[in-house]
């Protein structure tokens, strides 16, 4: 394998490993969401299964011929243990109750004149059913992405709004 090979393998697997350690940490507390849950359950499903295996590609760059075979045998023992404890850690993630996501009950309103839409919404905690409900103001970002601001529809203009009471992602027979 040519080192430029190895270079983009480690160089892919760093960018991965720092996305991951950002999505799950600081992520969690910026206001922005996805702007569907489907999204959202596929892009951390990809960054759970994704982290250990990106652990191991950052082998391509740690072990070089310059090293002595002490110095890369510590780094292949750590890289192997640290991936094996991050796979540990994402399994017992999967199985950890906080894990939910907000999930569109009805859209009430759509503005008249810009993209903006009024939604209620409950969250959704899986086989313990729904949590706390909100009623907030989506503003889409970069179309993967929504701003919620919770809103108080009796203080909305109604002039600039559409009453369209649409059925969301909760579907009623």
């Amino acid at each position: 394998m040519t080192k430029t090979t190895k270079n983009i393998f480690f160089w892919t697997a760093t960018v991965f490993i720092v996305l991951t350690v950002y999505s799950l940490t600081i992520g969690q507390i910026v206001p922005y969401e996805f702007a569907n849950s489907k999204l959202s359950q596929n892009y951390y499903d990809s960054i759970m299964q994704g982290f250990p295996i990106a652990i191991l590609l950052t082998l391509f760059g740690t072990i070089k011929k310059g090293n002595t075979k002490t110095k890369n045998w510590i780094f292949i023992s750590m890289t192997i243990l640290t991936s094996i404890l991050s796979f540990a850690l994402m399994v017992s993630l999967v199985f950890n109750i906080g894990f939910g996501s907000w999930t569109t009950f009805s859209t009430i309103y759509r503005h008249k004149t810009e993209d903006l839409v009024i939604k209620e919404q409950r969250y959704d905690i899986g086989a313990l059913g729904y949590g706390r409900h909100r009623i907030v103001k989506l503003k889409p970002i970069l179309k993967f992405w929504v701003l919620p601001t919770e809103v108080d529809t009796a203080k909305i203009d109604k002039n600039e709004w559409k009453f369209v009471n649409e059925e969301g992602d909760i579907k009623f027979p």
